[in-house]
Order: C-alpha cells, then sequence, then structure tokens
C-alpha cells in the first residue's frame, strides 16, 4: 500500500509538471522536455556504460532549430526515417538470444538514434504544420499513460499468463489486454470534447500506442537486465528514474508523431 501510495504521489507530480508546461507554452513544454529528456538520455548511457554530451548537444541544436522554425520537411523526414529503422532494428534484437557487443561506436549510435531523436519527436508532434497544438501531445500522453496504469493495475489484479517472460516477468497478457481496453476508452471520450480530431484517429492512436508503449517498455527491460538493475535511476519515487517513467513515451512518440502528420 506504501508503495502505491509514493508511486501515486511522485507520478501526479511528474504529469502535473508535464501538464502544465504544455498548456502554458511551446518555449516552457520543450525547456522541460529537454530536462527530462537530458537525464533519460544519462541514465541510458549508465546502463550502458558510455558517456558522451553530444546526444544532449544535438537534442538542444534540434529544438532549437524546431523551435525558430528551421527545420524544413526533408529534414525532418529524414530524422524520422533513421529513427523508425533504429526502431525496427531494436524489435529485432528483443527477440534475439544472442549477446550483441557494445562498443563505443554502437552505444554513441544507441544515444543518439535511440534516445536523442526519439525524445526530440515528443516535443516535435506538437508543431504541426509550424504551428505549436498542444491537445496533440495531451492526447498521446493521456494514452500512453491510460495504458500504462491500467496495464499495471489489471496485470497486479488478474494477471496470470506471462507477456515475455524472459525479459519481464511481471507483465501479462491480462495486463496488455486490460491496459489496451482502457486506452481505447480514453480515446473515445477524449474526442467526444475534442472534435477536432476524428474518432478512428483517436482509436487508431490509442492501439498505435498501447502496442509500442509495452514494446518500450520491454526494450527497456532488456537494456536492465543487461546491466543487470532493477531501476535506471531513482530520481521518481516508485517509479525508478526518468527513462524508466519515460521509455514508452520515448519509444511511441516517433510512431505517433508520423500516425499525425502523414
Amino acid at each position: 500500500m506504501k508503495e502505491f501510495c509514493v508511486r501515486g504521489v511522485s507520478g501526479s507530480l511528474y504529469i502535473t509538471v508535464i501538464l502544465v508546461s504544455l498548456f502554458f507554452g511551446q518555449l516552457a513544454f520543450n525547456l522541460v522536455l529537454f530536462v527530462f529528456s537530458s537525464l533519460a538520455i544519462y541514465e541510458f548511457q549508465k546502463l550502458i556504460n558510455h558517456k558522451s554530451f553530444l546526444p544532449i548537444a544535438l537534442l538542444v541544436l534540434l529544438l532549437y532549430n524546431l523551435y525558430t522554425l528551421k527545420l524544413n520537411e526533408t529534414f525532418l523526414n529524414g530524422i524520422l526515417a533513421t529513427v523508425l529503422v533504429g526502431h525496427v532494428a531494436l524489435l529485432l534484437w528483443l527477440y534475439k538470444e544472442e549477446k550483441i557487443k557494445f562498443n563505443y561506436l554502437f552505444k554513441s549510435i544507441l544515444s543518439i538514434g535511440y534516445m536523442c531523436l526519439s525524445c526530440f519527436f515528443i516535443i516535435a508532434s506538437a508543431n504541426t504544420g509550424n504551428t505549436y497544438n498542444p491537445s496533440i501531445v495531451f492526447l498521446f500522453y493521456l494514452l500512453v499513460w491510460s495504458n500504462n496504469s491500467f496495464a499495471y493495475l489489471v496485470g497486479k489484479k488478474f494477471g496470470k499468463t506471462p507477456l515475455f517472460e524472459s525479459i519481464s516477468p511481471k507483465k501479462t497478457w491480462e495486463g496488455f489486454f486490460g491496459g489496451l481496453f482502457f486506452s481505447i476508452i480514453t480515446s473515445i471520450i477524449f474526442q467526444y470534447f475534442n472534435s477536432e480530431f476524428s474518432i478512428i484517429l483517436c482509436i487508431v492512436s490509442s492501439l498505435i500506442i498501447s502496442i509500442l508503449s509495452t514494446f518500450g517498455d520491454l526494450i527497456q527491460s532488456k537494456f536492465k537486465r543487461r546491466a543487470n538493475v532493477k531501476d535506471s535511476g531513482c530520481l521518481i519515487p516508485g517509479h525508478g528514474g526518468f527513462y524508466d517513467r519515460m521509455d514508452s513515451v520515448i519509444f511511441a512518440a516517433p510512431w505517433f508523431y508520423l500516425l499525425f502528420n502523414y
């Protein structure tokens, strides 16, 4: 019970900071997400035993050019294609039994291609057609949080069938479908109050985010299992670190951006 309360309080504070910054304005949201993303990148690099300031420096450069409207569509498409190819490679690695040697170059590619660029698309999702639209990111976070919260609650109460036992023994199919169901309900409620979005788009978003959020969590679990640690950090009581809290968001964001922009 104590763990649940601590998790709830710290999670609520984390959510409040994101939502307040999101609706306060573009600059505030960019700054908050930059700080959170930088901490997640730092924690990820600790997991893979890597030190480099290049991913954070690149994130600063990308966000500055996004904010000043200097990123053209062709360049964004190139970044997006790079990230999605990298995500597919990570999904293949998830099911690969053989161990892969992480040399310096590979660690740098992971830090940039997986973490830095994926975090960039969390923020970029709020900018469609050079216009800041917080409602899109609000929907994104609502679906991720709804999926993850109910997957945890349903799995804890009814979970019996392991989803991916070799990597995350506590994750169950019951929890996955519980998260998926409530994510769809959340998308329908959101669309009822936001008619600018079609019901089909909202439901498809919930399906995609539920699946990708789960994969994002599993990929992070594999990195932690490889490093032989329980959490990536300790900055968020009950949740671990920022990478623990953002793993689903990081993996789902580029695909969500693809859905809403193309």
